[in-house]
């Protein structure tokens, strides 16, 4: 059995979600999607949830000033 390769790049990337994750299980995110989605439903939006979730998504980034591409594991 031969082990993964696992190159900077690698870890990188799961610091990036271990970042993504942490936000995406707050009760801010949550509750912030939540209320977004409902205004896009409001306006007969067919895409709501995507949305949503990613605006959600980035509006915590940009409160908090992450730079995903410099983050550092917890």
């Amino acid at each position: 059995m031969t082990l993964p390769v696992m190159d900077e790049r690698h870890q990188e990337l799961k610091r990036i979600v271990s970042v993504v994750a942490l936000i995406c299980l707050s009760e801010e995110f949550m509750a912030l999607r939540k209320e977004l989605e409902s205004l896009y439903l409001k306006h007969d939006n067919e895409s709501a949830p995507v949305l949503a979730f990613q605006d959600a998504l980035y509006s915590l980034i940009a409160q908090e000033e992450i730079d995903l591409l410099r983050v550092r594991a917890f």
